[in-house]
């Protein structure tokens, strides 16, 4: 089958590598959740999740044939969240804080939480990648943290698979997942806390996103600098400027691109392990 290829910028010689491969997570994961949705099993939860992944994964597809400005791309997410603000598979409208307690939000958990969210959930993944498994391996551990923590792997079993298959081809750089396998994984979290009521949970297993999408903000509109990683003779990464999570690191030590993606997944998972340790106090 033919795809779209994407040059792979951190290897010698920069190879050609086919793209869009996420395409596979939308279409199987999707399929699965209507599977559940007809026999009955967590209907209206499957429902959900199916059609804000099948309308966001194909605003990804279609940013990764046209290329849009971050200044589009950024609001797509938006609409993403209209099929759970018109299912509303759920009548929970609270959020629960640390220090703050429970708050009611009412019709305006529809009309602005899940909306916020799901934008700020989607961008910030979207933007913490461009190293072959960063993309998939990551979503795969806060995914089956919010499994572990919702105590129900009926939603996400099929979708821990295929990440687990393209994780390897991606970090293997046989393949990448393009912005329509970001953008699915990305709306998978978000919408699954929201489910679940994990919210909190999300945020903080996705703080280093949330860290990387404010410096990554930061540098292009106030210092109008970009991230910039480079590769030096024996092939390891570096950066010379701190303007994104991966810079950041990369600059205090140079290391190969698996070394990068391994030590960012690392931290991801202790940011998930926190999670669960603020889970226990609320």
């Amino acid at each position: 089958m033919p795809f779209p290829k994407a040059i792979d910028y951190h290897k010698r010689g920069k190879p050609l590598v086919p793209n869009c491969y996420g395409i596979f997570y939308a279409i199987i994961s999707v399929c699965y959740w209507y599977v559940l949705s007809f026999v009955g099993v967590m209907a209206e939860d499957a429902l959900a999740l199916a059609t804000s992944v099948l309308f966001g994964s194909t605003m990804g597809l279609i940013d990764d044939m046209i290329n849009l400005r971050w200044r589009y791309k950024a609001f797509l997410p938006i609409f993403t969240a209209l099929p759970y603000m018109v299912l509303k598979p759920s009548d929970r409208t609270t959020i629960e804080l640390l220090l703050v307690g429970v708050i009611d939000l009412g019709s305006l958990f529809f009309l602005l939480l899940v909306p916020i969210l799901v934008t700020v959930v989607t961008n910030s993944y979207n933007q913490l990648g461009g190293l072959n498994g960063l993309e998939s391996l990551p979503g795969l551990i806060v995914l089956a943290g919010l499994s572990i923590a919702s105590n129900n792997i009926t939603l996400t079993i099929v979708p821990m698979l295929c990440l687990v298959f393209l994780g390897y081809l991606s970090y293997t750089g046989k393949a990448f997942i393009g912005n329509v396998g970001t953008f699915s994984i990305g709306l998978t979290l978000a919408v699954y806390s929201i489910l679940m009521n994990l919210k909190l949970f999300l945020l903080i297993a996705l703080a280093p996103y949330v860290f990387n999408s404010a410096l990554i903000l930061y540098s292009n509109y106030l210092l109008r600098d970009r991230a910039n990683t480079m590769m030096d003779d024996s092939g390891h990464l570096y950066a010379e400027k701190t303007r994104s999570l991966r810079t950041l690191i990369l600059s205090r030590k140079p290391m190969t691109e698996h070394q990068a993606v391994l030590v960012i997944t690392l931290i991801t998972a202790v940011f998930t392990v926190f999670a669960f340790t603020a889970l226990m106090f609320t």
